[in-house]
């Protein structure tokens, strides 16, 4: 069976990762893929911890951003690279061994210009109940489409393009804190002539959320960043979403939230009585939070964009500037 091979640039941004980057590397440095035809590219984006240190271990070029956020990061790796394809993931990813082979494999197709794979949950030997509640149901799930999602997108876990596209719409809008790698394979599929797939045996592994903080902080940016998006695309045609219908979908929200606390009371009585396990018992309440968050997100984004009344007035500094305060 033949294989298309095209070279490739693995970009990863990081900030502070110490605890995730080396397996990261590690997973990628061992790919089933001619080593002379990838090459892995870190970005550090200002890191306070050994995270240089650790990628000047490893065979990668380690670059150093001066400008902070994932998107100028990404963006300094895109034009430092001279490979045909593009690859992304994150630092606390780790890659399977066919990840890169599988995930070229749809550009043997000339009008392919996106790629994204299968985002799974990293399964280390301890996984707490965040972790647990976040393998169960899974925040980062790419290509998704349906009734109320605009186009397929592509989350930068797990994705890729080619160079030369991405040289056109000059790479990820750095004026997008969230939102941004969504943003990007909207703009491939809207601007330029190119489709973008799904490859699903081109499998990364995620290290979820471990604390509460971290998850209401996921989708508080999740909430916010849709809202953003509603923004720039509301007039594009087609689009599902506008106001009235986020509006009505917040509030539906909202009305749920008694629910969860109810059902949280009836878990932790069931679990006293030894009839459900913690993680059981935990549900309700974890969902309560994601929920909350979210709207949390969504709201900030309302007032952020004026509540979307004004295109003319509305930047994408202003939503820069307000995820930079808040986030």
């Amino acid at each position: 069976m033949s294989f298309y091979l095209p070279t490739v640039s693995v970009i990863i941004p990081v900030y502070n990762g110490e605890r995730t980057l080396a397996i990261c590397l590690e997973s990628l440095l061992n790919q089933n893929y001619p080593r002379d035809s990838y090459e892995i590219i870190v970005v550090e984006n200002g890191s306070t911890d050994r995270t240089a240190a650790i990628a000047q271990s490893y065979q990668v070029r380690l670059l150093h951003s001066a400008e902070r956020g994932p998107s100028a990061a990404r963006n300094l790796g895109i034009a430092s690279s001279h490979a045909e394809i593009i690859a992304f993931t994150d630092a606390d990813c780790i890659a399977h061994v066919d990840w890169l082979r599988e995930l070229v494999q749809p550009y043997s197709d000339a009008r392919v210009g996106g790629v994204a794979g299968e985002i799974l949950a990293y399964k280390h030997d301890e996984l707490n109940i965040i972790e647990n509640f976040l393998d169960e149901f899974p925040p980062l799930q790419n290509f998704m489409k349906g009734e109320v999602e605009f186009r397929p997108y592509l989350f930068t876990a797990n994705a890729s393009y080619r160079r030369d596209i991405l040289q056109k719409l000059n790479g990820f809008n750095t004026s997008l804190f969230t939102a941004e790698d969504v943003d990007l394979s909207w703009r491939v599929q809207i601007i330029t002539e190119f489709n973008v797939c799904y490859a699903p045996q081109a499998i990364i592994y995620h290290h979820h959320r471990s604390t509460l903080k971290g998850l209401c902080r996921q989708y508080r940016q999740y909430g916010f960043g849709e809202i953003t998006l509603d923004m720039i695309y509301k007039s594009q045609p087609g689009y599902p979403r506008n106001l009235s219908f986020q509006l009505r979908r917040i509030l539906k929200q909202i009305c749920t939230l008694p629910n969860y606390l109810i059902s949280t009371g009836i878990r932790h009585y069931r679990l006293r009585r030894g009839y459900i396990t913690p993680y059981q018992a935990a549900i309700p309440i974890l969902t309560l939070l994601v929920e909350s968050s979210n709207i949390w997100g969504k709201l900030e984004a309302l007032v952020a964009t004026r509540l979307m009344t004004n295109t003319d007035t509305f930047t994408q500094k202003k939503i820069a500037d307000y995820i930079q305060r808040y986030y």
